[in-house]
């Protein structure tokens, strides 16, 4: 194809293009869009095939400009990058323009592309791999969590309640000492079956002051005044007669640790043997969590000699991925939808956007480290990942790859197989100084926002 390009480069990842497709090329596309039109049209009082060139002008001119505008623009363009040697991202955003027979077509474009930048150097760091400390303690409590899940809730019917029971009532709350209430102030707060462990951290005192030394069927009365920075907006700062009937009390029974509970909980022959499981699984976790934070420290060196511009189009499609896996984690959570559908959106897609452009750089600067390390991903490595993924989501290995490959979502899995091993050659050339820590030690990640999967009434004791 005959063209006269300029390219004009806005920035690091934008360019304008000025392209002329030469007179010759548009009336040869012309040709064989009216030689088309004539084979196949039907126009009363010609035979098929046989309609003349001036009434296909006269009755489809604008269909055939189309057809040639749709025939002659994308070709074009696919000429400039290839010529070029543009790594276009996005869809180019065609500017005006006009087609006439026998004349140069022309019209501007304009493009986002990857930017061009050089490797630097990503051998020989040096960091610290931080392994938190296994202790005796460690595995107990996750034993005694178990053991807290296996517990068993009995009636207590010899005695009224007391500090550690469970006692569960039927609520009904009335908002008092409100101005102008709101349509949800208006309305009593009802909830049947909240549960509430007296005495336990977190629970309103005047909860547990009304709610020791009863039985079932008994019923109390008592007022509640929030604090103004209670967890739950609807309560904060308000304050609310309740009426609670007792339904049941009840206490906690804990298994015994013995061998026979480590029988009935897993696979497991004694307890012994169980402890000694959990703290395999912790040194595991420990390693892996210590392993993570390592490439991510390495991963940040490397990201500090880097500048570059990243393409706004590949800013925006990370930064909808990261909303919509934070929407799917808040719902999975156990939020109700409507809460999620209220949160301000705006403000965490603003959000998301600062670290989607820390996401771009970083997949393009370790995937030019792949290239320098000849990192390449074989089939079977894709199809044993896919077989790992497949345990967690329900469905054999075949399905789950036949769906992947319907979804095109297959080459991601390459991608971020590809982005582990090069990653990987990274900390194979890295001087790392493995260091155990203690659980204060520690740095832990920044904790996200607890979110409330229970009723309001069930914020409202604790």
């Amino acid at each position: 194809m005959k063209l006269e390009v300029v390219v004009t480069d806005v920035s690091q990842c934008k360019k304008d293009l000025a392209v002329e497709i030469a007179a010759e090329e548009v009336k040869a596309q012309f040709d064989k869009a009216y030689d088309a039109y004539a084979r196949h049209v039907k126009v009363p009082g010609f035979r098929p095939g046989r309609v003349p060139r001036g009434v296909i002008k006269q009755r489809f001119s604008k269909e055939v400009k189309e057809e040639v505008v749709g025939q002659l623009l994308p070709h074009a363009l696919q000429h400039v990058v290839v010529d070029h040697k543009l790594r276009i991202v996005g869809d180019p955003h065609i500017n005006d323009f006009s087609v006439t027979e026998g004349e140069p077509l022309k019209f501007s474009a304009s493009i986002e592309v990857l930017p061009e930048f050089d490797l630097k150097e990503y051998k020989g760091l040096k960091a610290n791999k931080r392994v938190q400390r296994v202790t005796d303690e460690d595995v107990e409590r996750v034993i005694e969590r178990w053991r807290e899940n296996a517990a068993e809730f009995v009636p207590v019917e010899d005695r009224p309640s007391q500090d550690g029971d469970f006692v569960s009532v039927n609520l009904t709350g009335k908002y008092v000492q409100v101005e102008t209430p709101s349509a949800h102030e208006q309305e009593d707060l009802n909830a049947d079956g909240v549960e509430i462990e007296l005495g336990a951290e977190g629970v309103q005192p005047e909860f547990n002051e009304s709610l020791r030394g009863v039985k079932a069927d008994d019923v109390r009365e008592f007022r509640v005044s929030y604090p103004e920075d209670f967890s739950s907006k609807g309560l904060a700062g308000k304050t609310l007669d309740f009426t609670a009937t007792v339904v049941a009390v009840r206490q906690k029974e804990l298994p015994e640790l013995d061998d026979e509970f480590a029988q009935d909980f897993g696979e497991y022959e004694t307890i012994q043997e169980m402890r000694d499981k959990v703290r395999e699984n912790l040194l595991k976790n420990a390693d892996d969590q210590a392993e993570a934070k390592l490439r991510e420290d390495l991963l940040e060196q490397i990201l500090g000699d880097y500048d570059f511009e990243v393409p706004s189009v590949l800013i925006d499609q990370q930064a909808q991925d990261r909303v919509r896996e934070f929407a799917y984690m808040l719902m999975r959570s156990g939020m109700p939808p409507q809460a999620v559908k209220d949160m301000n959106w705006e403000e965490q897609m603003n959000s998301a956007r600062v670290q989607a452009v820390r996401d771009v750089r970083s997949a393009m600067v370790v995937s030019l480290i792949g290239d320098a390390e000849g990192v390449e991903v074989s089939q079977e490595e894709i199809d044993f990942e896919i077989e790992r993924m497949a345990e967690s989501t329900g469905e054999t290995a075949e399905q789950l790859k036949a769906r992947l490959t319907r979804e095109e979502a297959v080459s991601s899995i390459e991608n971020r197989l590809r982005h582990r091993k090069s990653l990987d050659a990274v900390v194979r050339n890295a001087e790392i100084t493995v260091e155990e820590i203690t659980e204060e030690q520690r740095q832990a990640a920044p904790s996200q926002p607890e979110v409330l999967a229970s009723p309001e009434a069930q914020a409202a004791a604790e």
